[in-house]
């Protein structure tokens, strides 16, 4: 599978409109800490998860928020703590 960095953003953006035409302006997140399979063994599907880490959205959010306000520079691993934050408004927002 090969994903274009172009395809990327217009699905994100058309989600995220999806969002907003839906009436969701600000999205509430109630949890904060999640589990997480780490990524040696999370693609194995042949070999059952034997340990997980802790991850935290608000953390993940946190270091997103530096980003964005310029006290951090932008890094590939950010896609990850986009992704935890993602995941949990696709959760919420079901529709």
């Amino acid at each position: 599978m090969t994903i274009t960095v172009s395809e990327l953003r217009s699905i994100c953006e058309t989600l995220l409109n999806h969002l907003e035409g839906n009436g969701f302006s600000t999205i509430e997140i109630t949890s904060d800490f999640y589990w997480n399979i780490p990524e040696e063994t999370r693609y194995d599907r042949y070999e059952e998860p034997k340990e997980f880490t802790m991850g935290q959205l608000s953390d993940d959010w946190n270091e997103l928020q530096k980003i964005l306000r310029g006290d951090r520079e932008p890094l590939g691993y950010a896609l990850v703590w986009y992704s935890a934050i993602l995941k949990a408004i696709g959760e919420k927002v079901v529709r």
